[in-house]
């Protein structure tokens, strides 16, 4: 094999190395789209992370103190990677809880279940206080199950935002978790 040749094939070779390099860095560049969970009590410490799209659906369960019932609170990715309300469902009137319809709501009961839907409410970040006793607010989304006093104190907040960040950044975040 003659210099000119190994030299070449250490030329291709070196190239080939970059270009597999430059699309790496490319690729991890895309934005994927994320649901975090994080706490502004301290300095916005992300608590939970999750890829999610537009119009996906996600929920909050808890109880409520007085009642004792169950409440499920289900919210959607808007297309501008706000949050909106879908849905409220809960089967006893109680403080904190529509009393009937309002600003364009609209109510349904079947079987004792009140179903609140049509809001016209977005949210940047949507502000979740997690109950100190009785609320075990629990937070739903495909085949995740998180109960929040797990992320942060009981009587803590948590705010909930769905953002776009670099895949690079995602992976890096995800394993910090």
């Amino acid at each position: 094999m003659t210099y000119i040749s190994k030299n070449k094939r250490t030329c291709t070779l070196l190239l080939m190395m970059v270009l597999v390099c430059a699309f790496i860095l490319f690729i991890m560049r895309k934005p994927v789209t994320v649901l975090q969970i994080s706490e502004p009590a301290k300095d916005n410490q992300l608590l939970y992370l999750v890829r999610i799209n537009p119009k996906d659906s996600f929920s909050i369960h808890w109880t409520h103190s007085v009642t004792k019932q169950p409440v499920i609170e289900t919210y959607y990715v808007q297309e501008k990677l706000t949050i909106g309300i879908e849905e409220m469902l809960f089967n006893e009137h109680g403080p904190n809880l529509p009393a009937g319809p309002e600003g364009g709501t609209k109510w349904e009961i079947t079987d004792g279940l009140f179903r609140v839907y049509n809001y016209n409410v977005s949210f940047d970040k949507l502000p979740v206080r997690i109950g100190q006793e009785v609320a075990d607010h629990t937070f739903y989304f495909a085949h995740h199950e998180v109960p929040l006093r797990e992320l942060a104190s009981p009587g803590g907040f948590v705010e909930i935002e769905v953002t776009d960040i670099s895949l690079l950044k995602y992976f890096l975040r995800r394993e910090a978790r």
